[in-house]
């Protein structure tokens, strides 16, 4: 075998599974969590272990628990990100659904977006049960990612409270209530995105 019989191996080309965080008190933190290990994976940096407490981080309501909690930690932790190779950027946008949608996917992976959102205007169909109180703040990742692994990488949504035991999916296809459920919430949006080379 010679050095032109070898073919690289990208990223993108190996089938990682990131776990979602499930919880109804910090949805936009568990989302945010998710994004970051997905776009940093894309990016050849993702490598489990001490960074996982600061990620981990997101998932209490203490730091996830908001829009404005989770800007906050990102603001507090980016220099620390960065000094472990992440070079993750944050911006919050207030923009349409379908603009949000386009930016991510124009992104091919290394982009994502953290929706916040109305579950029940995301989840119509769940019982009375799963229901979440509109005053929680619930929120919704968006990413590349490939839902069924044989299939080309498409849109996908992370939701860190899937409606359980509602039968809901903690990865989907983007829903057609996702533009009103995110207009609910003035269409404001964290995006998130890698800058320069780890």
């Amino acid at each position: 075998m010679s050095r032109e019989d070898v073919v690289l191996q990208r990223p993108e080309d190996v089938r990682f599974l990131v776990q979602v965080f499930h919880t109804a008190s910090a949805c936009p933190g568990a989302a945010t969590a998710y994004l970051l290990r997905r776009i940093a994976y894309r990016a050849g940096a993702y490598a489990p272990g001490i960074q996982e407490q600061i990620f981990h981080e997101l998932n209490t309501s203490r730091e996830g628990g908001s829009i404005e909690k989770v800007q906050h930690w990102f603001t507090g932790r980016v220099s620390s990100l960065h000094e472990l190779g992440y070079r993750l950027q944050c911006r919050r946008v207030a923009t349409p659904t379908s603009a949000i949608l386009e930016w991510v996917r124009a992104g091919r992976g290394y982009r994502g977006a953290m929706l916040p959102t109305s579950w029940r205007k995301l989840h119509p169909a769940a019982d009375d049960e799963t229901l979440l109180d509109d005053n929680v703040p619930y929120a919704v990742g968006i990413t590349i990612d490939r839902l069924d692994p044989k299939a080309d990488e498409e849109l996908v949504v992370i939701d860190p409270w899937p409606g359980i035991p509602g039968g809901g999916h903690d990865r989907g296809k983007v829903s057609p209530a996702l533009e009103a459920a995110h207009k609910d919430k003035n269409f404001h949006a964290l995006v998130y995105y890698w800058v320069g080379w780890s």
